[in-house]
């Protein structure tokens, strides 16, 4: 069996599921136990209520976001941006000054949920929208997040400033792009070493194995792929691991680029 790919031109590439299958037996592949999760939430439920409570009456005259009942933001927001916490538990072992760069957080998932989860752990917030800075901002004031910095800028413009730079031991995105554009926009974020981790949907698996040649060329490579349910919806967590500095070059700094001519 293989998979095909029309090209405008009517040809077609051919993509054999045995080196689908290669990709596949270099990455550890798992159910995600969502114990420490669920014990986040349960640990800070009155923090995740006044979250709640924010999130439902700003999005009352702001956008922020389309999951607007209070036992779906506690789902599909919440315990979601907290499925990563059996990842994230494990890199920051024996680390003392553990650091996160979410990119592209929206209303604040998931850093804004790990950073309530996790007050150790250091957090930056990277949004490009403004009204949803502000709504972070007001979040990190009224729950009292001194762990958070809400940084509003584009993560192709900043992953080259140098004070954000490889400076980080894991970078985060959720329902951002496709992974073969994640990888471009957010490993740049992280040190040599650290960790990437992407919330993805039911084609997650697909996803890894055509975007690894990005990731590769960002001096990293996609390592595992965690499946667990909300709602009876497949997800997929994708972890990467860092392994040498990213070329100077990129991220590309003009999104369209990036979107429209992908590394891999």
């Amino acid at each position: 069996m293989i998979l095909t790919h029309e090209h405008k031109n009517g040809g077609i590439v051919r993509l054999h599921l045995r080196w689908i299958g290669d990709i596949f037996k270099s990455m550890h592949i798992y159910t995600l136990d969502l114990t420490a999760a669920m014990a986040a939430l349960l640990t800070h439920q009155e923090a995740f209520e006044m979250f709640l409570r924010l999130l439902v009456e700003h999005n009352k005259t702001t956008n922020l976001t389309r999951i607007e009942t209070p036992q779906d933001i506690r789902t599909r927001h919440f315990l979601d941006a907290l499925a990563g916490l059996s990842v994230l538990d494990k890199a920051a072992e024996q680390n003392t000054d553990f650091s996160i760069i979410d990119i592209g957080s929206g209303a604040g998932f998931p850093g804004l949920a790990i950073a309530i989860a996790r007050p150790a752990w250091r957090i930056v917030s990277l949004e490009a929208t403004d009204k949803k800075v502000r709504f972070q901002q007001q979040v990190c004031r009224t729950l009292g997040l001194n762990n958070v910095q809400v940084r509003h800028g584009r993560a192709e413009i900043d992953a080259h400033t140098p004070a954000l730079r490889e400076q980080f031991d894991a970078v985060t995105a959720r329902a951002v792009a496709g992974l073969d554009v994640l990888a471009e926009l957010t490993l740049a974020f992280v040190r040599p070493g650290g960790c990437g981790l992407f919330w993805k949907g039911p084609h997650g698996r697909t996803e890894a194995c055509a975007a690894q040649p990005a990731a590769a060329q960002m001096g990293a490579r996609f390592t595992a792929m965690a499946d667990y349910a909300l709602n009876a919806a497949a997800m997929t967590l994708i972890v990467a691991e860092k392994q040498t500095k990213s070329p100077p070059l990129y991220p590309r700094q003009h999104f369209g680029m990036i979107k429209k001519h992908p590394l891999c």
